[in-house]
């Protein structure tokens, strides 16, 4: 097999992971399930074949696999599916120690890793969306490594916290846009594009921002789609 024809699929990441298939001591294909070293911890992931001739676009290139350390056994899958479980447990756990010691920090989602040894939690400031529209008001600052070292003394397990802005939010909880299907970004799209209201007034679209607006309370994603994409190709033809 060829190497950059893989990649990985983790849980609660839209995008494949890339990774070397001199990294695996043993035969991969798709589909099978390994348990690999990233940068981040232990973690589960499939095996996923990319279209043959397609790029690195839209794979994750933040995380990045270390090793492949073996494949996954009935025992590791059944601990994989017991995951979620657990995340949901722990997420109530943190958000009783932040109520408590940080009332200005509203815990919004968090992702447990398999080897339960590592956990990622993602929050937003309380009331941060008005104190931005509040003129000459300093903006109130968050320590993220405050909120580590309280829950890692408090669950026992490595933490790392992050902020989120609006559109990241919609992203970690999800939900169903305005067709009824679930949140593009929770479902499939990586990164959120850059909508203008131009955007809107091209398709003659009533110019009505609540509902061109999706949960997150910004301009929808979707606007983008039924507008005319360049083709590069042929302007350079033209030029020519």
């Amino acid at each position: 097999m060829a190497s950059g024809k893989f990649a990985l699929h983790l849980r609660k990441h839209n995008s494949a992971v890339p990774f070397e298939l001199r990294l695996a001591p043993f035969f991969v294909k798709h589909g099978d399930a390994l348990i690999v070293e990233t940068n981040r911890g232990e973690e589960i992931a499939v095996v996923a074949r990319l279209p043959a001739g397609g790029d690195r676009r839209g794979l994750h290139e933040d995380i990045r696999v270390l090793h492949i350390l073996r494949q996954a056994t009935p025992e590791d899958q059944k601990s994989a599916r017991a995951v979620p479980a657990d995340e949901q447990d722990l997420f109530r756990r943190a958000n009783e120690i932040v109520a408590q010691n940080m009332p200005e920090i509203k815990l919004i989602s968090a992702e447990l890793l398999f080897s339960r040894k590592k956990a990622y939690f993602f929050y937003r400031l309380a009331g941060a969306e008005n104190e931005k529209k509040k003129k000459n008001q300093p903006q109130r600052k968050t320590n993220a490594r405050e909120i580590q070292r309280l829950l890692h003394q408090e669950l026992g397990l490595q933490a790392e916290a992050r902020e989120l802005a609006s559109r990241s939010c919609a992203y970690a909880i999800g939900g169903l846009g305005h067709c009824g299907c679930g949140l593009c970004c929770t479902t499939w799209l990586r990164k959120p594009a850059q909508i203008s209201v131009k955007m809107a007034k091209e398709q003659n679209l009533a110019i009505n921002i609540p509902k061109l607006s999706g949960v997150c309370g910004k301009l929808m994603c979707c606007l983008d789609y039924e507008l005319p994409k360049k083709d590069l190709f042929l302007e350079t033809v033209l030029k020519k």
